[in-house]
């Protein structure tokens, strides 16, 4: 391993993957790792800490992060499948059949977890986690990204985005799920058992990034790539005391109140985050030199799989669930954080050997 050097080490100037993205995986990666091992490693009479709560605070923008960028992947793919004489039909197939191929993953990997003991009911093969939403996400985007017309394109995506968060109350809160198998209703309700991860509010994520992607492959064929993702970020940083002023002074319209799960606002607040740290991530990757999150971002899906053996599995570190102190866990994190990267490298480094084709979670 020679650190962030070549072949390693994907620059912002590489045409065929766009860094700034990388560094937003990388950035969610981070969150990730952060949030899991806190919450796997720390002790019950250390969770009530002022450190625990923090970590716990940024638990809440990993998946989001994820899946605004795997949107603005997807449809950057689509836009440049189009500029090489793809028709609609076709974007639309090869769309569809990404979020079939991260589907199998997510079963795939659910099938692995429950060989390592990370869970324990053969229940769980069908729990409704990230890359199912990713990939049922991908499913529903894909739809819009197969509409023939520009307009029609960034219409749908933002339709889909607003139609998911303003019908999320009336998703999570009715009756009517009770009927239905757990494992189906897990995709529409987060009140259901092994279900942390519905598509409502969670595919709205995903359309916002696919709106901007579509309007970002239009301002990159112009040469205005910096300035709309900085119009971009800033609409982001306004739509975050909007959110709140509209959450505290509108009046009530759905029959149940829940500002952190089902809330219009906090979907809204969320992206409006998202867009903010998505300014940060172009901006950073305009700076030289080699870049860890950037690196951790080209491999997200390797480092998806192995963070959670080492956290939740019984074969590395079994031992540590429950028995850290937060201080202690903390130093586990940095660790974890450094094995990770230290396997990105490897991977990236690494010609011909075994392949994850985390590619075919995030294109670019």
């Amino acid at each position: 391993m020679t650190g962030f050097g070549r072949p390693g080490y994907a620059g912002p100037s590489r045409a065929s993957r766009l860094g700034y993205l990388d560094w937003a995986r990388g950035l969610a990666v981070l969150l990730m790792i952060n949030t899991h091992a806190f919450s796997a490693w720390t002790a019950a009479e250390d969770r009530a800490t002022r450190l625990f709560g923090v970590a716990r605070l940024f638990g809440g923008y990993p998946a989001p992060l994820f899946l605004f960028v795997a949107g603005v992947s997807a449809a950057l793919v689509a836009e440049k499948e189009r500029t090489k004489g793809m028709d609609s039909r076709e974007v639309r197939r090869r769309a569809r059949r990404h979020g079939l191929t991260v589907l199998g993953y997510a079963f795939v990997f659910r099938l692995a977890m429950l060989a390592s003991g990370g869970f324990g009911r053969a229940a769980d093969l069908l729990r409704v986690d990230v890359l199912n939403c990713i990939a049922v996400s991908l499913l529903l985007v894909a739809c819009a990204l197969g509409r023939p017309s520009p307009t029609g394109r960034l219409v749908a995506a933002l339709g889909l985005g607003a139609g998911v968060a303003l019908l999320t109350p009336l998703a999570w809160d009715p009756s009517w799920w009770r009927e239905w198998p757990v494992p189906l209703a897990g995709y529409f309700t987060g009140r259901v058992p092994d279900a942390p991860f519905p598509l409502f509010p969670w595919t709205a994520f995903m359309a916002l990034g696919a709106a901007c992607g579509l309007v970002l492959a239009h301002a990159r064929a112009r040469g205005r790539e910096a300035a709309t993702i900085g119009l971009m970020a800033a609409a982001g940083a306004a739509a975050i005391p909007i959110a709140l002023w509209v959450d505290r002074h509108a009046p009530a319209v759905y029959p149940a109140y829940d500002f952190w799960h089902t809330s219009p606002s906090y979907v809204v607040l969320k992206g409006g985050v998202l867009l903010v740290l998505f300014g940060l991530a172009f901006l950073l990757d305009r700076v030289p030199g080699p870049s860890a999150l950037r690196q951790l971002g080209r491999t997200s899906l390797l480092v998806y799989w192995a963070h959670l053996e080492i956290v939740y599995g019984k074969w590395i570190a079994p031992g540590l669930r429950g028995g850290l102190s937060v201080r202690e866990a903390g130093v586990g994190v940095v660790v974890l954080v450094l094995t990770m990267l230290a396997l990105s490298l490897a991977r990236t480094q690494a010609h011909g050997g075994w392949r994850l084709r985390e590619d075919e979670l995030a294109k670019a």
